[in-house]
């Protein structure tokens, strides 16, 4: 009985610890969230929808640098796939290239301290970032970078959703088939990414580096825009841009868990009559985020709203499309972890021949999927919404 009672205490000691320490951290946080929106600039695309054709040009043009490379993702594993990317970066760093390799504490934090020390001992600047650390130790856990980008010489640059390890090849059997967008982007966008590079380092770290970026190739017809935050704003962009729907909305993302805001927005878009579909995988890589997608999505099915369940593998991509006219194409989930927490950055872009190419693909996975019924939820059994209501006390955290 006194060991209960001990551990009730310390049970209660720590949600209270928890929770003070988020609220502060969160207020601080607060004061210092922002958002980096450029001006629109020319480019070219390639988009991937698979790991195999993504990784083979991108380690292709990791080959290719002669200046300049700058790799940033949340993920790196040390598996067959992230030791040939370090193999690489490190032999174009003895080559004399500048190489910057930026990962998140958290998220790669299986790497080896041997792997960032050989990467370091060959001229690769290694940046950890976003590492928990007091006073507010247990939100900074929870604030992560999330983003997922690169950089080559003044030529090419990468956004999306793909990270780096044998799963997102399809090699993990519990997930399966591996389902992501990635966009490469050449010409007077890469400057984009030069300025977001900047921004990246100044907050992200206390170390300075002069450099200076090789010059980039004005080429392309197309106009892209990144847009970056760093745990705030990201909301109030899909807020702004679902008001401004007049036929259709799309959205693909491995975690839906928005909130009400746009939840309330979806609903009130589905009454006037614009057609709302929703991606999602079937497939879990984490607990509880099927769970609390649930409360969100009951509500827009009752409003009309078409919702989806990809079958093959696990669904990673992350899009945001209005009316088959714009698209957001990036690193951001469509969950309170992205609006509030993580740093993230997409890519905006009106390209009537990219954002085709895009529906085909969102087509295809829509074919593979299958559509969610209200049945499929409200006949939940009692330990499903056991799961749910749980998962719904701790969404922000998914």
């Amino acid at each position: 009985m006194n060991v209960l009672i001990i551990l009730a205490i310390m049970t209660v000691i720590i949600i209270v610890w928890a929770s003070v320490d988020y609220m502060l951290g969160r207020k601080k946080h607060l004061t210092a969230t922002n958002k980096l929106k450029l001006d629109p600039e020319n480019g070219q695309w390639s988009f991937y929808s698979e790991g195999t054709k993504f990784f083979k040009q991108y380690f292709e043009d990791l080959k290719s640098a002669e200046s300049f490379i700058y790799v940033q993702f949340y993920i790196v594993r040390n598996d067959p796939l992230g030791k040939e990317m370090f193999q690489i970066l490190k032999k174009k760093a003895s080559d004399g290239v500048t190489v910057f390799f930026v990962v998140d504490a958290l998220g790669s934090h299986k790497l080896p301290k041997s792997v960032i020390e050989s990467l370091e001992e060959s001229g690769v600047n290694v940046l950890v970032i976003e590492r928990p650390k007091f006073p507010y130790l247990f939100y900074s856990f929870n604030r992560r970078n999330h983003r997922k980008i690169s950089v080559i010489d003044g030529d090419f640059a990468y956004i999306g959703g793909f990270n780096v390890g044998e799963e997102y090849l399809g090699k993990d059997p519990k997930l399966g088939h591996w389902r992501d967008y990635h966009l490469r982007l050449s010409g007077s966008v890469v400057k984009q990414f030069y300025a977001l590079i900047d921004w990246e380092l100044k907050q992200s770290t206390a170390q300075t580096f002069h450099f200076e970026f090789p010059p980039v190739e004005e080429k392309g017809k197309e106009k892209f825009t990144l847009f970056a935050t760093n745990g705030e704003h990201m909301e109030s962009f899909f807020l702004s841009k679902i008001n401004e729907a007049k036929e259709s909305i799309f959205i693909g993302t491995p975690y839906f868990i928005p909130g009400r805001k746009i939840v309330q927005a979806l609903k009130t878009a589905c009454q006037n009559g614009i057609k709302v579909k929703i991606l999602i995988p079937m497939r879990a890589d984490h607990p509880f985020v099927k769970e609390a997608a649930i409360p969100f999505l009951l509500p827009l099915l009752h409003a009309g709203a078409e919702v989806y369940r990809y079958y093959p593998g696990f669904y990673h991509a992350k899009v945001f499309m209005i009316d088959k006219s714009f698209c957001d194409l990036g690193t951001a989930n469509f969950d309170k972890r992205s609006f509030h927490l993580n740093n993230e950055v997409n890519c905006l872009f009106t390209s009537q021949e990219l954002i085709d190419t895009v529906l085909k693909v969102v087509d295809f996975d829509l074919q593979q999927s299958e559509q969610l019924q209200l049945p499929d939820l409200t006949k939940r059994s009692l330990l499903e919404r056991t799961k749910g209501l749980f998962a719904i006390t701790i969404s922000k955290f998914l």
